[in-house]
């Protein structure tokens, strides 16, 4: 593969994104692939207390009927602490990036955006979860560290949710 023409692989950790649970959070883990090629899902390893775990992963249950450029696998439970969710890009189904603006659209906001910030809106819009007021992010690029940054819930979505888990 030509240099420049793939994408590296990329984590994103997220460590306690729901109000009132410190212990529980989440990385998106982006493998490579080539820049060109139509986007694979990008897996969620969420980890964290086996009771709060178990409540995300009934509400993530929701997240399965999006009518958006993106859906979501649902939830499987790995063990009691480990559950794992993946983010699917719909923005192409049936189409091309030729087929039109929208579809071009959604494709590239899809590649560029990270999938964190879908998850977690639609964790506060269609689970109904509350988030934390403020949300760590960790960017990696093993084996090195690329960026931590600290947002303000509304920054991500408003309004915020109202369940706890």
């Amino acid at each position: 593969m030509l240099p420049g023409h793939s994408l590296a692989e990329i984590s994103i950790k997220v460590p306690a994104p729901f109000a009132g649970v410190t212990d529980l959070g989440f990385t998106a883990q982006y493998h490579p692939q080539d820049l060109f090629a139509p986007l694979r899902d990008v897996p969620l390893v969420i980890e964290g207390r086996a009771l709060a775990l178990q409540k995300l992963t009934e509400k993530l249950r929701l997240l399965r009927d999006l009518d958006e450029a993106h859906s979501w696998t649902d939830p499987v439970q790995l063990s009691d602490e480990v559950a794992v969710i993946a983010f699917r890009d719909r923005s192409l189904e049936g189409r091309t990036l030729s087929d039109g603006a929208r579809s071009s659209l959604d494709y590239v906001l899809n590649l560029v955006r990270p999938v964190v910030f879908p998850f977690l809106r639609d964790c506060a819009t269609v689970a109904h979860l509350r988030l934390a007021d403020r949300i760590e992010l960790r960017i990696q690029c093993p084996p090195r560290s690329i960026a931590q940054l600290e947002l303000r819930c509304e920054q991500i979505v408003a309004p915020n949710g109202e369940v706890l888990l």
